[in-house]
């Protein structure tokens, strides 16, 4: 009896010490030495077969569970008082199956490794540079935000690492948070562009009634990125009329310049408009060419016709269309030699512009430059209805004349006059007929 005794006291010990070297021991251990080096107390633990501890600091919770079989991974959970909405914010790692509205911050490697939903007011405000550095640092750790909680996996080996993120994390987010100010402060602020458009859109959008976004725009009429100041200078409206000149003239980028110079259109005034029509052809600034171009074109200002002519005889493509078309719009007869040139272009929409620009501009001289177009390319049926209703427009200009009473004078080889001819055909007088 006394022997059995003996037995049962030596393995119980033999048990004791087996349990005290177990893995599952040690990594309980390993975690107790992680939450006292964050500063959190242990309230709940558990050893055995699934290790877990619990511990807080303050109104802080941390979990610590064995995550897999195997127990290599652990599961780290916080919660913590979180802002309101905080609990409608979700973030995950982004992956190909993602389904719904996603929420892009404007930082092109955090908005790659995350999925984000929740108040976009909210999420913008949360998710500043130090947020977003706290949080791309957990990337590998397969960091989840949902229901007010933050999550993520660690090896074992990790986990104090990882617990020390999280924790600053959710010290970043802990309430209060001053949404519009820290939307403000995104705006001026934040290292990334696109971040700080997104949130003065923002601002813009739903919290225009604010001093606060009044004072971001005008601080971002300053802003390093040609973009942002032309978003600012658009809201603010006569107030940013000295920055989009500055970007029209500036030609940093050949989008915004050209937006700037349409926002300012008949504002500003024609030798400047030239001026930068001739500086962005130089530096072949297409964009913000063409929109000087339209608003020559718009303006009916025959003194740009000399300007437009040039850029029509020598450039190709959308350009010289634009160009063509304007030429139309200021319906000037000094256009007609090079709209003429433009119709034998192997262009068609150049030549289609060309001629409708000629119904405007054109004088009678035009007529048989655009039979012979429309005869020369029989299958672009958009140039033969565009050179017929040429022909018809200068019809109507000549004095006294009906549609299809122009013909070839014999007294002045190649003049237009009135034909008496009922069938008010373009004919040439039988003594003028080639042989």
């Amino acid at each position: 009896m006394l022997e059995a005794s003996f037995v049962l006291i030596a393995a119980s010990a033999a048990l004791g010490l087996w349990l005290s070297r177990s893995p599952n021991r040690r990594r309980l251990e390993a975690w107790q030495r992680a939450v006292a080096a964050c500063g959190l107390e242990i309230v709940e633990e558990s050893a055995g077969w699934s290790p877990g501890l619990r511990a807080r600091a303050g109104q802080v919770y941390a979990r610590i569970e064995t995550l897999g079989d195997k127990g290599r991974f652990a599961r780290i959970s916080i919660e913590a008082p979180a802002p309101p909405d905080f609990h409608s914010v979700t973030i995950r790692p982004q992956t190909k199956l993602e389904i719904g509205r996603e929420i892009e911050i404007g930082d092109r490697p955090f908005d790659d490794a995350y999925f984000i939903q929740g108040p976009t007011r909210l999420v913008r405000a949360l998710l500043d540079a130090e947020a977003r550095r706290l949080l791309i640092g957990m990337r590998d750790s397969w960091l989840t935000i949902a229901e007010g909680e933050l999550q993520a996996l660690a090896p074992n080996q990790d986990v104090a690492g990882v617990l020390s993120r999280l924790l600053k994390a959710r010290k970043h987010f802990a309430p209060p948070i001053h949404i519009l100010q820290r939307l403000v402060d995104n705006a001026a602020n934040d290292p990334e562009p696109g971040v700080r458009l997104r949130n003065l859109l923002l601002l813009v959008r739903e919290l225009s009634w604010s001093p606060e976004t009044q004072g971001a725009l005008q601080r971002a009429c300053s802003d390093p990125v040609a973009e942002i100041r032309l978003r600012a200078a658009k809201e603010l409206g006569a107030e940013g009329r000295g920055v989009l000149q500055e970007l029209a003239e500036g030609l940093e980028d050949d989008a915004v310049s050209a937006e700037a110079v349409s926002l300012l259109d008949r504002e500003m005034p024609f030798e400047r408009l030239t001026s930068i029509l001739g500086l962005a052809m130089r530096r072949r600034r297409l964009q913000t060419a063409r929109l000087c171009v339209d608003s020559i074109g718009r303006r009916g200002a025959p003194a740009g016709v000399g300007l437009l002519a040039k850029i029509l005889e020598r450039e190709q493509g959308d350009l010289a269309t634009a160009a063509a078309e304007a030429l139309g719009a200021i319906g000037s007869p000094a256009a007609e030699p090079a709209l003429i040139q433009a119709l034998q272009s192997d262009q068609e929409d150049l030549r289609v512009a060309a001629a409708k620009a000629l119904g405007r501009a054109g004088t009678a001289a035009a007529v048989p430059p655009l039979k012979e177009a429309a005869e020369d390319d029989r299958l672009d049926l958009g140039l033969r209805r565009a050179t017929r209703q040429a022909i018809a427009e200068i019809q109507s200009r000549v004095q006294g004349a009906s549609p299809g009473q122009l013909s070839l004078a014999g007294s002045e080889a190649g003049q237009l006059s009135l034909s008496s001819d009922p069938a008010g055909q373009l004919s040439i007088p039988p003594e003028e007929r080639p042989e």
